[in-house]
């Protein structure tokens, strides 16, 4: 999941080049990075259904507060049989016995945010082809695209030539990276819209549960759940679930008159890019929920 620019900062004695400030989601081999744009990055490997995954994230700036973690298993999977992971890590098929004095060891958990014990972790697995586990020959981290996936987060973040990249180090002192970029201003607070009514929000899950055009909804009506929240005086926010699966509801999201007769007009949400091997930058809302107080809407995938 390169959309950027490249400005100058002019510090005291000291060129530095500014951060990339747009949001970015690229693969690369069986590895995905994302980036917000805060230019804090995420790379793991992917599609991650082996049981056994990998993530790496890191801040921008000198504050980076890196973090690699090694996970068998999930709050989705449970957990899992098997031995501890200290014990049981092959390298391209041979024994990987890390250094764990800075890490975080429980039987099937392994995570440091210490940059010395990630350095060195990333020294011993950059160039390799496979993680895997001794007692599960399936639970398996393809190592490919990991090394491109690092060097993206160098580039985005200002790394690469200094002490703190981790793929293209060089001289340039580890202090000598951009600072986060400066996110954009939030828009100014309004007041609260009123709270709906007993009879408006009846009515609105009626005409969400049966008139308002979902069309193209696999739920049975019957089986539907429909969420109102007021977003104006006149205008409220209507969720309805379309779709079900075992962990995730997909909702389509409308924006609804309060009264009658109701008008309705979707809403949809895009991503500032097209996520790999999607066709498009239309954003589907998973387990959707809206916060009326903040006037925020999340999505969880």
């Amino acid at each position: 999941m390169s959309y950027w620019m490249k400005s100058l900062w002019l510090l005291p004695s000291l060129w530095v080049a500014c951060v990339q400030a747009e949001p970015l989601q690229k693969s690369f081999n069986d590895w995905q990075i994302t980036c917000n744009n805060e230019a804090f990055c995420v790379a793991r490997n992917i599609p991650g259904d082996k049981g056994l995954v990998m993530t790496i994230s890191r801040h921008a700036g000198v504050n980076d507060r890196p973090l690699l973690r090694i996970d068998y298993g999930s709050a989705y999977s449970g957990a899992l049989p098997g031995g501890s992971l200290q014990d049981n890590l092959l390298l391209d098929q041979r024994r990987l016995k890390p250094d764990l004095k800075h890490w975080t060891v429980e039987p099937h958990h392994l995570a440091t945010s210490n940059a010395i014990a990630i350095d060195e972790f990333l020294d011993l697995v950059m160039e390799a082809k496979t993680l895997q586990l001794t007692f599960d020959p399936n639970a398996l981290i393809s190592l490919r695209g990991m090394k491109a996936a690092l060097l993206l987060m160098d580039d985005t973040q200002g790394r690469v030539n200094s002490m703190s990249a981790w793929v293209k180090r060089g001289d340039r002192a580890s202090w000598d990276v951009p600072p986060p970029p400066a996110l954009p201003p939030l828009p100014p607070a309004v007041e609260p819209p009123a709270a709906l009514t007993r009879d408006e929000t009846s009515g609105l899950i009626d005409y969400g549960t049966w008139r308002v055009n979902t069309d193209s909804c696999s739920l049975d009506p019957l089986r539907r759940e429909v969420s109102v929240a007021p977003l104006t005086d006149q205008r409220a926010l209507l969720l309805v679930s379309c779709e079900m699966g075992a962990y995730n509801v997909i909702d389509l999201a409308f924006e609804v008159t309060r009264s009658q007769p109701y008008v309705a007009r979707g809403i949809t949400l895009t991503l500032p890019f097209t996520p790999p091997g999607a066709s498009d930058r239309q954003l589907e809302l998973i387990n959707a929920e809206y916060d009326a107080a903040s006037g925020q809407l999340y999505t969880f995938g």
